[in-house]
């Protein structure tokens, strides 16, 4: 069933993406994509590394006849252009796919990470050459360390950010948040949940506030949710499609919620 959820634009790409994704590397087979796409989603993120590359052949098939609805984001953790070019043409056989909306440098979480993969001879000169060639829309940056991929930002190389944000983790909202904005940088959310670790506390807020906390920010363009579970993935589709954000009071008791849960160490 098709769920009314929301879209946005995705910052300066000016791509029109809904404003819950579908996040790879938890399903083995196809099954399961069906019925999350068809809930209406049209953002879908993998990795070359997810499951040693199976991950892409499953999304691959996946898609197969809907590709053109949708927004398709992967990822290179190679730092130099030749091995970066190499992953490029497996991702795109892998996924079936003539391009890739959002080619993204994966977890540029050091400083001689990034040195490497934006100097001379980086994954970022492939990433543009393919751009130029129309193998790649987009080109975004991820990474779990906030203040690396805040100087990813920075350089204004890269339309889209890709990072962790939560009510346990906001530290975001001082490092990534104010450069992507002044960049005009689309930001995607991933763990909204912590893995589902915020879920299943005693007082645990239902699933769908944690990801209405993320998309609450203004900044914040798309939170992306892995398939798990299946029925949980419809639920909190459902519930964004009736309300997306949350209310002061809302925010204020999720990120009292947030702000437990990080102090007793169960992140």
């Amino acid at each position: 069933m098709a769920y009314e959820i929301p879209k946005t634009v995705l910052g300066r790409t000016g791509l029109t993406v809904t404003r819950l994704g579908i996040g790879g590397a938890y399903r083995e087979s196809t099954d399961g994509y069906p019925r999350a796409l068809d809930c209406g989603v049209n953002y879908v993120d993998t990795a070359r590394v997810y499951r040693d590359g199976e991950d892409e052949k499953v999304i691959g098939k996946a898609i197969r006849g809907r590709r053109h609805e949708l927004i398709i984001a992967t990822k290179t953790p190679k730092r130099d252009a030749a091995g970066a070019r190499s992953d490029l043409e497996t991702s795109l056989r892998s996924l079936d796919t003539d391009y890739i909306d959002i080619y993204q440098l994966h977890h540029l979480n050091t400083q001689p990470e990034r040195h490497q993969a934006l100097g001379p001879g980086g994954a970022i000169e492939t990433a543009q050459k393919a751009r130029e060639e129309g193998l790649v829309r987009f080109i975004g940056v991820t990474g779990h360390d906030w203040a690396q991929i805040q100087q990813a930002v920075a350089t204004g190389l890269f339309d889209t950010v890709l990072c962790w944000y939560n009510c346990a983790m906001k530290d975001p909202e001082d490092t990534v948040f104010p450069e992507a904005r002044k960049q005009r940088t689309g930001v995607v959310i991933m763990n909204a949940s912590r893995n589902d670790q915020l879920f299943g506390g005693a007082d645990a807020p239902a699933p769908e506030q944690f990801y209405r906390y993320v998309l609450s920010h203004d900044v914040v363009n798309v939170t992306i949710m892995g398939l798990r579970d299946i029925e949980r993935f419809s639920r909190v589709a459902n519930a964004l499609s009736e309300r997306e954000t949350l209310t002061p009071q809302e925010r204020a008791d999720m990120e009292a919620y947030g702000s437990r849960m990080r102090q007793e160490g169960k992140l």
